[in-house]
């Protein structure tokens, strides 16, 4: 997914204070609560020489919202975009199904395609050979390597001539290839990490991945979680402080809601759980559980070690109060079953907040309430408000409406709060520049010095 923004690019970005950037388009503007205008890049260029002008992102929202788009592999959410439509050769408009006063953050997830070169390789082709605007195009690519080098049509030219991006799915791998001087960044890795890289005298970039950690209640089945008090009983009995500042190295923050800090509608003014097991027992108690119970969750393989890791102490807090979490750690597809099929076998789930690309506080809630296609927890009371906060154009309102979704949200405890994500990454000594925000990689910007 990092390697993407190499060579694809959209028409902006996001940046970690929720703000729309420019890239393929340099500004942009509302014509009314429903339509927009982005103005492009005059001379702007993929790769092959093919113009990425207006046709193009036409084009690509054409392919996006095709029958056959959703197995592209530049599939990516379209929700609420009723219709892209070119004005001229470099001003698209934009129309959506509602007001959206977010659109800018949101369309960086459209990345643009070369209208021709699709055309005559199809989706397999581009899918071996992908090619865009950005500043580096693929030489050669295999399933463990990814060899890259400057585009000469980029209109951001890069700083380096070339990269070599290497798949490494073991963090252990990622960090004595760093230390051994093979690889010059190693993302993904984990506060344990941190120590041995910079004693060895090499640098670790800290920052914020646009997500939350939680132990998602699944109460659209039968079990003690359908009870508000058993959840909020399970809040009570985790010690976030000392998750944080132990097993994390005081690198990270805990959740308060369910969205992380940097996104747009996160409110400053809810505090965080407090740990109080006494009270998790009480609840527990007048629910009818004074003696415990048990449940499993289901947690993705495969995820961060660090990760496993906040889920055994979950249950060993937990355990202090009588009550039982076993871990199952299950394969992508048998976790995509649960999340598309909701075929799960657990009574809860080890799941994430995201809001990559646009930083919108709302759009999980998507996926975690009973809009989704096969809803894990599901409050109706909530989705009024939803819609009343999506809805609203004066962005002052917007902020104002999604906190209070958030506070609505949380009195319904859909989760055990837990943890928002932080981000790892090793850079060799001489690296310069380097910065990955909200999904984006820099990689016109890196630079190594002497």
């Amino acid at each position: 997914m990092y390697s993407y923004s190499a060579f694809l690019e959209g028409l902006t970005r996001v940046n970690n204070k929720a703000e729309a950037l420019p890239m393929l388009a340099e500004r942009w503007e509302s014509e009314t609560e429903t339509t927009w205008l982005f103005y492009l890049r005059k001379g702007a260029l993929f790769s092959n020489g093919e113009p990425a002008n207006a046709e193009a992102v036409v084009f690509t929202h054409g392919l996006l919202i095709s029958q056959e788009g959703a197995a592209y592999p530049i599939a990516v959410e379209q929700r609420g975009i009723e219709s892209i439509e070119v004005v001229d050769e470099t001003t698209v408009r934009v129309r959506t199904s509602q007001p959206d006063i977010l659109l800018p953050n949101k369309i960086a997830a459209l990345k643009i395609v070369p209208p021709k070169y699709w055309t005559d390789v199809g989706k397999d082709g581009f899918a071996a050979t992908p090619i865009g605007s950005g500043p580096f195009m693929i030489e050669d690519w295999t399933t463990a390597r990814m060899a890259l080098v400057r585009s000469p049509s980029a209109w951001r030219q890069p700083i380096v001539d070339a990269l070599e991006l290497i798949s490494a799915a073991e963090p252990a791998t990622r960090v004595q290839g760093l230390l051994s001087g093979r690889l010059h960044i190693a993302v993904q890795l984990g506060p344990d990490d941190v120590p041995l890289i910079e004693s060895a005298g090499h640098k670790v970039a800290l920052g914020l991945d646009p997500s939350m950690q939680v132990v998602a209640f699944i109460t659209e089945k039968d079990s003690p979680l359908t009870d508000i008090r058993v959840r909020r009983a399970l809040n009570y009995a985790v010690d976030r402080e000392a998750m944080a500042q132990g097993l994390l190295g005081g690198h990270v923050q805990m959740a308060t809601q369910t969205t992380p800090k940097i996104a747009f509608g996160w409110d400053p003014d809810i505090p965080p759980w407090p740990y109080d097991p006494d009270r998790a027992k009480a609840l527990l108690a007048e629910a009818g559980y004074a003696d415990g119970f048990s449940f499993h969750i289901e947690i993705l393989l495969g995820s961060a070690s660090y990760s496993a890791l906040v889920y055994q102490q979950v249950a060993v807090d937990l355990a202090k109060v009588g009550v039982t979490m076993s871990i199952r750690r299950i394969p992508a597809t048998q976790y995509a079953r649960g999340v598309y099929q909701g075929q799960w076998a657990g009574e809860a789930i080890g799941m994430d907040y995201g809001v990559n690309p646009s930083l919108d506080a709302l759009i999980p809630l998507v996926r975690h309430s009973c809009l989704w296609m096969k809803p894990w927890f599901c409050e109706e009371s909530i989705l009024p408000l939803m819609a009343q906060a999506g809805g609203t154009f004066d962005l002052d309102e917007r902020r104002r409406l999604t906190q209070k979704v958030m506070r609505r949200q949380l009195e319904f405890v859909p989760s055990i709060l837990l943890y928002e994500t932080a981000r790892f990454d090793g850079l060799n000594a001489k690296v310069e520049n380097f910065l990955i925000e909200v999904g984006h990689i820099n990689y016109d910007e890196i630079s190594l010095s002497e």
